[in-house]
């Protein structure tokens, strides 16, 4: 009877043993099951979350959906920075994306510390010749006489605006020096709007002269053809004081010099071509105004048209005065032809 007591005893000591491990171990098990799921799933989180190398914007915030993809897309929205002005760009650091990240609970960090996002802020150019062609209006407006252009003093000047505002340009004011062509004007963009902005920009502008030129090279001795000239403008100020103005008298004439195209010609590289040389012989024509008549002659000297030669007719050996007209082609003088 003790002896089945004793074996008693042991087996309810035995399971009671049995029944205090087995929660312990099964416990440790599942925790350890848990926190590598975890563990798994954040490795998962952070392979889904990238920093993003560039962004864009248009607005006057950055946002996280501007710095990270793959985060919650209620989170994309929220601001964390202001961007900066139209055009401009600011590198956002691995110290500062990390320190957002932390804040607004973003399992990302920075693998290098050349992490870095470059931020860009969209805008509206107004470019030079804009602003340059405001400021020839007002100009006019203010008495300045066409033709004339304007040098600014900043070339690579631009303006740069929220893609949202006007783009409208106002000359809203403007000082000229008639003596020396120089003014300070006020640009005036988004007027009427809370964009509004204004800048200051000098310059000078200066009359054009409009001058025939050469439209392609034309070698020596030939002839100038209406299709080989045009009119160009060019500052008063560089148009040599011997050059063509007028492009009749440029038309017809055979070069001497040749000349480079799109640029001031001289008169002293163009001469009228000769039209009867020394020893040829010509045609020569008296009309009145009851008769016309014709003669065979020599000339005695070269011309060009309008130039008077002296030619011998050949029908009474007499030497005459004559105009040319043409190649070979003579009009005896009224008071010369007897």
């Amino acid at each position: 009877m003790k002896t089945k007591k004793i074996i008693l005893t042991l087996a309810i000591a035995f399971l009671a043993l049995g029944s205090g491990l087995g929660p312990e171990i099964a416990f440790a098990q599942s925790s350890q099951n848990g926190q590598s799921g975890l563990s798994r799933n954040s490795q998962q989180l952070d392979e889904n979350i990238l920093l993003k190398p560039d962004a864009l914007v248009d607005g006057q915030y950055v946002t996280l959906g501007d710095l990270f993809s793959g985060i919650d897309p209620q989170q994309a929205d929220i601001s964390v920075a202001h961007a900066p002005q139209p055009g401009k760009q600011v590198v956002l650091d691995y110290r500062w994306l990390y320190g957002i990240a932390q804040r607004h609970n973003i399992n990302w960090r920075p693998r290098t510390t050349a992490d870095q996002v470059m931020i860009t802020r969209a805008s509206q150019v107004i470019t030079m010749e804009e602003i340059q062609d405001a400021v020839e209006d007002a100009l006019t407006q203010h008495g300045v006489e066409r033709p004339f252009t304007v040098d600014l003093s900043s070339e690579n000047f631009q303006i740069h605006l929220p893609v949202d505002a006007q783009t409208t340009v106002d000359v809203t004011g403007l000082d000229i020096n008639s003596r020396t062509n120089r003014f300070v004007a006020s640009i005036t963009t988004g007027a009427q709007t809370a964009q509004r902005r204004t800048y200051r920009i000098s310059g000078k502008y200066y009359p054009l002269s409009s001058v025939p030129v050469l439209v392609e090279p034309i070698s020596r001795g030939s002839i100038i053809r209406p299709d080989q000239v045009e009119y160009r403008d060019f500052r008063t100020e560089r148009v040599p004081s011997g050059a063509i103005r007028d492009i009749n008298d440029l038309i017809g004439k055979e070069v001497i010099r040749p000349a480079n195209p799109n640029e001031p010609l001289m008169f002293r590289d163009f001469t009228n071509p000769i039209l009867v040389r020394r020893g040829a012989l010509v045609i020569i024509r008296l009309v009145t105004a009851n008769m016309s008549l014709t003669a065979r002659g020599k000339a005695l000297e070269n011309g060009s048209k309008g130039d008077v030669i002296r030619v011998v007719n050949q029908t009474s050996n007499k030497t005459v005065q004559v105009e040319v007209v043409g190649e070979n082609d003579v009009r005896a003088l009224p008071a010369m032809s007897q």
